[in-house]
């Protein structure tokens, strides 16, 4: 097993922190999703409708924008320029020493 205070295994540790958070997000998404859909579908309207719902589409469509946005935070939230050049320093100084 990798040592918990090594800076790779804190990256990665965070990453799947992350991407559980992601997932969670997902799974809500989903879940509650499909619920207003059928709220909608079930309760029926007597005017014009888009897709066959009333009104379901515009939180479906809100938070899944919403879902968009943390999956590319999520694949864009990789190392920076500036904390490769912080562990390239911090090695070399170590070896020095």
């Amino acid at each position: 097993m990798r040592d918990l205070d090594d800076p790779g295994m804190q990256r990665a540790r965070a990453q799947a922190h992350r991407l559980r958070g992601f997932y969670g997000h997902l799974a809500m998404y989903v879940v509650v999703s499909v619920f207003l859909v059928a709220i909608d579908l079930f309760t029926g309207s007597d005017g014009p409708t888009y897709l066959g719902l009333n009104w379901a589409y515009w939180p479906v469509l809100g938070w899944g924008i919403a879902v968009a946005l943390h999956a590319v935070s999520l694949i864009t939230s990789g190392t920076t320029w500036e904390e490769r050049k912080a562990e390239e320093i911090y090695e070399r100084e170590k070896q020095r020493h």
